[in-house]
């Protein structure tokens, strides 16, 4: 558990905003970090890098803020801010990922997500959106924003057809869901098999296994088809 500078107690319990970190990209966590020093009243009162480890550190926190990523190593980040909507109901849970698609947006925001942010973001960005998360808004970035509006606007039935998908199973070896989530997370084969310690030709035989058992072509498809089944 990390905890930033001890300065913030100086301005008194009211001011300060307490925030648990739930993300397992070294980088963003570093991100994360030097955009808080920003808010010397803000404090990062910990961080969990799985599922497992923010079930047992994340409700002891007693943070205000959640900020939560969706592509975790050992489950669904919706899972988990379903639990933490139980856990912790007076704190506001801010979804910080790499997926924009409307049904991942749709899923956090069902599953008790208050604000939904882009990786990618500036720092100044990401600082406004836990401010108004605080102050009783709902950030969503914009393009996401404008996604959701359009599907309300067209009646759109996503959401319902994803829940149907879970109708086929698939099951996946260990490798090609460690290979789905590094796809899910935009790596490319050689660095997937950098980080697995594996060939890139490997990689490819993996890849291709899921276009084959999510009956898809590209990397997009495969991603978008994987999070229907509740894959990632």
């Amino acid at each position: 558990m990390a905890t930033a500078s001890e300065s913030a107690d100086q301005d008194g319990a009211a001011s300060v905003t307490r925030i648990f970190l739930i993300e397992d990209d070294p980088s963003i966590v570093r991100f994360v970090r030097e955009a808080l020093i920003w808010r010397p009243q803000w404090r990062l009162v910990g961080h969990a890098d799985s599922v497992s480890q923010a079930h047992q550190l994340a409700a002891a926190a007693q943070a205000d803020v959640y900020l939560v990523d969706l592509a975790l190593p050992d489950g669904r980040g919706e899972h988990l801010l379903q639990w933490l909507a139980r856990q912790c109901p007076g704190a506001e849970l801010l979804v910080f990922t790499v997926f924009g698609e409307e049904s991942r947006l749709l899923g956090a925001l069902q599953a008790g997500a208050t604000g939904y942010v882009l990786k990618g973001c500036s720092v100044d960005e990401l600082l406004t959106a836990i401010e108004h998360i605080r102050n009783g808004g709902a950030p969503i970035s914009p393009l996401l924003a404008r996604m959701l509006l359009r599907q309300f606007r067209t009646g759109d039935a996503q959401a319902d057809d994803a829940v149907g998908a879970f109708s086929d199973p698939v099951t996946l070896s260990e490798r090609e869901a460690e290979v789905l989530q590094l796809v899910a997370q935009g790596y490319v084969n050689r660095e997937i098999a950098e980080r697995l310690c594996i060939s890139p030709a490997t990689v490819g035989t993996h890849i291709k296994n899921l276009y084959r058992k999510l009956s898809v072509h590209s990397r997009v498809q495969v991603v978008r088809a994987a999070q229907e089944r509740g894959l990632l």
